[in-house]
This record gives C-alpha cells, sequence and structure tokens, in this order.
C-alpha cells in the first residue's frame, strides 16, 4: 500500500512538473524568453495594447488609497489627542476629589474652631489669656490658610471649565473636519464615476456624428437632384408650354413650398450642425484631459514593469524551492519506505521469536 501511494505521489509531482522542472503557470500574455535561462519577459506591444482607461482607474484608485491612509493617520492622531485630553481630565477630576475632601476637613476644623472658641471662653472665664492669645493666633493662621485653599480650589475650578469648553471645541472641529473629508470623498467618486462614463459618451458622440455626416451627405445629393430636375422640368415647360401660364402657376407654387420645405431642412440641419459643434469641444476637453493623464501613465508602465521583472526573479526562485521540496519529499518518501520495511522486518522477527518460544 505504501509503494502504490508513492508512486501514485510521483506520477502527481511528474505530471505538475513543465519540461523545465516548474510549475506550469497559466496563460497570460505573450512573453519573450530573455537572455537569462528561466527569465521571460512580458512582449512590449501587448504592453500597447492595453486600454489607458484601466490605467486611469488604477492612478485614481492609488489615489483614493492614499486619501484614506491619510485620514486613517489624522483620525489616529485625533484619538492619541483625545486619549491625552481624558488623561487630563481624569487628573483633574482626581485633584476636584482631593479639593473636596478638603473642603470636608476644612469643615470639621471650622467645627473643632467653633469647640475652640467656646472654650476660650471658657478660660477666659476662668481667667486664662496668655493661652486664648496662641489660640487666637493659630486661628487667625488657620483662616488665612482656609481662603488660600478656597482660592487655589476655585482656580482648579475655573482651569476645569475653561478644559471643558476646549474640548468641546476640539469636538465640535474634529466633526466638522470628518464632515469635511467624507464630502471630499464623495467628490473623488463622482468624478471616478463620471470618467469612466465618458467612455460610452464619446462613442456615442462618435456614432451620431457618423450617422449626421451620412445624412448630410444624403440631404446634399437629394437637394442637387430635386433641383436639377426641377431646374430641367422647368425648361422644358417654359419651351413647351409658353401659352400654359395659368397652368405652370400652380406648378411654380408647389415648386415654391419644396424650396420653402428644403430651407427649413436647411436650417435644421445647420442647427444640429451647432450642436455636434458644442459635443466636439465636449471631446477636445477630453482629449486635453487624456493628454494630460499620458506622463503620469507613462511613468506607471516604467513602475509595471520593474514590478513585472521582480515578479520574473520570484518565480524563479520559487521554481527552485519547489525543486528543493521535491527533492525533500523523495527523501522523505524513501526514508518511510525504509522504515517501512524495517517494521516489516521487525514484525517477522517477533514471529520468528514467538515460533522459536513455543517450539
Amino acid at each position: 500500500m505504501m509503494s502504490t501511494e508513492v508512486k501514485q505521489r510521483k506520477k502527481v509531482s511528474t505530471s505538475k512538473e513543465g519540461k523545465d522542472g516548474q510549475p506550469m503557470a497559466p496563460p497570460t500574455a505573450p512573453q519573450i524568453r530573455d537572455e537569462v535561462p528561466g527569465k521571460t519577459v512580458v512582449d512590449p506591444a501587448f504592453k500597447q495594447q492595453r486600454p489607458p482607461i484601466v490605467e486611469v482607474r488604477t492612478v485614481l484608485c492609488l489615489l483614493c488609497l492614499a486619501i484614506c491612509g491619510a485620514l486613517s493617520w489624522f483620525v489616529f492622531e485625533q484619538s492619541r489627542t483625545f486619549s491625552i485630553l481624558e488623561h487630563r481630565y481624569q487628573s483633574l477630576q482626581t485633584r476636584s476629589e482631593a479639593l473636596e475632601e478638603l473642603g470636608d476637613k476644612i469643615r470639621l476644623v471650622f467645627g473643632k474652631l467653633l469647640k475652640t472658641e467656646e472654650a476660650v471662653i471658657k478660660f477666659k472665664e476662668l481667667g486664662i489669656t496668655q493661652r486664648a492669645e496662641g489660640f487666637r493666633r493659630d486661628l487667625s493662621s488657620l483662616g488665612a490658610s482656609c481662603k488660600a485653599i478656597a482660592d487655589n480650589r476655585d482656580r482648579l475650578e475655573g482651569n476645569l471649565t475653561t478644559l471643558q469648553k476646549a474640548f468641546a471645541k476640539f469636538e465640535k472641529s474634529t466633526s466638522n473636519i470628518t464632515n469635511e473629508i467624507s464630502m471630499r470623498i464623495n467628490t473623488v467618486k463622482t468624478d471616478v464615476r463620471r470618467i469612466s462614463g465618458f467612455e460610452t459618451d464619446i462613442n456615442s458622440l462618435i456614432e451620431s456624428v457618423i450617422e449626421l455626416e451620412n445624412k448630410l451627405e444624403k440631404v446634399e445629393k437629394s437637394t442637387v437632384q430635386s433641383i436639377g430636375n426641377s431646374l430641367a422640368d422647368s425648361i422644358d415647360r417654359i419651351t413647351d408650354l409658353k401659352n400654359a401660364v395659368s397652368r405652370n402657376s400652380d406648378r411654380i407654387d408647389l415648386i415654391k413650398k419644396r424650396l420653402v420645405e428644403l430651407r427649413s431642412d436647411f436650417s435644421d440641419n445647420s442647427e444640429k450642425l451647432q450642436n455636434l459643434e458644442s459635443d466636439r469641444l465636449k471631446v477636445m476637453q477630453a482629449v486635453h484631459f487624456a493628454n494630460d493623464l499620458k506622463p503620469k501613465v507613462f511613468t506607471l508602465r516604467k513602475d509595471l514593469s520593474q514590478v513585472q521583472n521582480i515578479m520574473n526573479d520570484l518565480s524563479l526562485r520559487l521554481g527552485r524551492l519547489a525543486q528543493d521540496l521535491l527533492k525533500r519529499e523523495r527523501e522523505v518518501m524513501a526514508i518511510s519506505d525504509q522504515v517501512f520495511n524495517f517494521t516489516a522486518m521487525k514484525s517477522e522477527i517477533q514471529d520468528l521469536n514467538l515460533k522459536l518460544h513455543t517450539s
């Protein structure tokens, strides 16, 4: 069983390998063999056959990716600043809690001071004046320290309010910036869609121009033929029907009506030509835009050629790695066959030992 599986794996690996020992690749583009063995280069004629519109789309996609990267970096910076502000806000909250604790302690001190004042009154009644003066000095110093603490608390509360206002302004500015960026992204997407829709517009305009040229040629031929026929008929009728002027007046009226119709057709055709001229200006603007994009497309082609060379080198390295892996697989299969043979020999030896023991 192990030998048959090994043979099947070898057959699959040999079928996957090509004539040069490399894996078969799907046919993508006409390739030319380079002087370096195993290295392929894409035919430049195949590159020239690629439509430039796909490359324009790639350029626009790269621009969109760059804008998205810039936006992500901006959002990351904003989140960083938010975290810093939150840390400062939490530190201020802790300070305000400490100040509240100090206020509670100060209230306790004031309560104790009231008790001491009552005790001082009692001491006055008892006649101890020196200790009372010392207590008064201590009370004055404690009052000054309490006032300083209250002033510091007011300052800290003012700082908290200013920080809250700055935080609100910062949130408003960030929301406005995000809205502007989203609007710009939407405008870029609409521009991309419009540029992709220019192809169908240009093709339809070319087809309409060709149809109008054919119609103009037909109208000119029909007008020349009708005018020639009318002139020939009028000459023949004048020579032949000089005595029938009354009858020819009706025919002259018909000819005038036809001329009026021809003039109206000519005016319609002139209006159509004016519309075509406006469409032609639009097409010229699109052509100028495409000419402006040509150098960028050329640079992108150069970059793509360099990338293709790098891909060819990587494919060669991958082929070599595949060959090394196949060699290692063959060695592993040989080792597994040896192990299988050793196990078979071991089982036979064990059977012989059992037979010897039984005998």
